[in-house]
């Protein structure tokens, strides 16, 4: 038994990066088709414990809230790039400095955040600026403070997914996260035989226990297989933060454009529509978002492996992987038309006659999950190589013509408008990807092409 269970646990610390990647990746997919599946029964038993037209106000005032991660300045992006800068080099003091030195910083930053959004929070008047109903302004006010509150705890706790994700096993995120969905759906059934339909049960349900599972899981690996960056009040060194923001910050550039491009659309909805208009749109978006969040985690190591094969100078190694994953880019692209063309049959099954989806919304969606499988592909290998510049140029463009352009057809189409927006935006950058990353394997790289 000990063999067996040997045998396992080395499978998934393979010294050769190939292996390592390929264990980790069959690892995530695994884990991550059953946080799939959960994820999919949470959406129907949170709209039968609230209602769709709730559920849609939690999704908006989510969003709102998932926009403070941008604060962290990009520092857990700049700190994933140093650590394995670092342990390649075998300085591994030196990345437990990274690691202490950021989350300290983080702690500081959230703290600071918190602290404002709640004083700014009380000026707001959540029902009218949400445009909704049935609710008062101190209900939404615990609401905030309980889901801003569970997220600071989140921010800080939630850096070790990047340092696991630098030392390529995310397969260990992935468990994370299938143990956090499935007491979370355990949660929402007792609380549908408990109480009634409330999002403050809601909010104090999903907030907790993501946390409490976080902070779990840090106590175990900082005290196993993370002993050696475990983060301490000695290796908090504030001189060593200029260099993780000199990074960082290019990052945190592509964190507020990520965070206009994706997290504005459900406030667009839901004040040109409606919240139900909110349900539905995103209902449709976790669906079609399944093949994007399998092809993310075949991605996902590949960010870490990248940065250490161009430490070794390992070019060779990096253009077979490339070659490898256009090939797993073909597949999800015919996954996703499937996906599209047997909607109505998963719908039915899914959510039944709760919600109304249209075909036209799917399939617009499905279009435009392909442009960002693509994009993606390359912007993670062109991180790999340090370079960045350009994807925050190109980025910058999108985030400028996002919010006019969204509003504009979702007004002239609806729903099917904000979907439009987001393939012409993705369909407008599509090309830079694969040229730059071409020139850097070939070293032609010249200018903002290198950079």
């Amino acid at each position: 038994m000990n063999t067996i269970l040997e045998k396992f646990k080395n499978y998934f610390q393979n010294n050769d990066r190939s292996k390592n990647l390929q264990a980790n990746i069959i690892g995530s997919i695994f884990l991550k088709g059953i946080s799939i599946f959960l994820s999919l029964l949470i959406v129907p038993i949170t709209i039968n414990y609230i209602s769709p037209y709730e559920y849609g106000i939690w999704i908006t005032l989510s969003s709102i809230i998932g926009w403070l991660s941008f604060f962290d300045i990009g520092f857990g992006n700049g700190l994933k790039n140093k650590f394995v800068e670092a342990i390649t080099h075998g300085k591994i003091k030196l990345a437990r400095i990274y690691v202490s030195t950021t989350y300290a910083l983080l702690a500081i930053i959230i703290f600071c955040v918190w602290f404002i959004a709640i004083i700014v929070s009380n000026f707001i008047n959540w029902p009218k600026f949400l445009n909704v109903e049935g609710i008062n302004n101190d209900q939404f006010f615990y609401i905030f403070l309980i889901v801003l509150t569970t997220f600071a705890f989140q921010f800080i706790l939630g850096l070790l997914n990047t340092i696991l994700s630098a030392l390529q096993k995310p397969v260990i995120t992935s468990l994370i996260n299938v143990i956090s969905q499935l007491l979370v759906l355990l949660g929402i059934y007792f609380l549908t035989i408990t109480t009634t339909g409330s999002i403050l049960n809601l909010s104090i349900l999903m907030g907790v226990v993501n946390t409490i599972v976080l902070v779990i899981f840090s106590v175990y690996l900082y005290n196993t297989s993370l002993k050696k960056y475990y983060p301490k009040f000695k290796y908090v060194h504030f001189r060593y933060a200029k260099g993780l923001l000199s990074l960082g910050l290019n990052f945190f550039v592509l964190q507020i454009i990520a965070i206009i491009y994706y997290e504005t659309n459900n406030i667009i909805i839901t004040k040109t529509l409606s919240p139900l208009d909110v349900t539905v749109y995103n209902l449709a978006f976790k669906y079609i978002s399944i093949v994007g969040m399998l092809f993310s985690i075949i991605l996902s190591p590949f960010w870490s492996a990248f940065i250490e094969a161009r430490v070794l100078n390992d070019v060779q190694w990096m253009k077979s992987e490339t070659k490898k994953l256009y090939k797993i880019f073909s597949f999800f692209f015919l996954i996703t038309i499937f996906l599209v063309l047997c909607s109505s049959f998963f719908y039915k099954i899914w959510f039944g006659k709760s919600v109304t989806i249209t075909f036209t919304l799917t399939a617009c969606m499905g279009v435009w999950q392909i442009f960002n499988m693509w994009n993606s592909l390359h912007s993670t290998l062109i991180y790999g190589f340090g370079k960045i510049k350009l994807q925050i140029v190109a980025s910058v463009l999108v985030g400028i013509l996002n919010i006019p352009i969204t509003i504009f057809l979702c007004q002239l189409w609806g729903l099917n408008g904000v979907v439009i927006s987001q393939i012409i935006l993705a369909a407008l950058i599509s090309w830079i990807g694969p040229l730059q990353l071409n020139f850097l394997f070939n070293k032609k790289a010249n200018g903002i092409w290198n950079k």
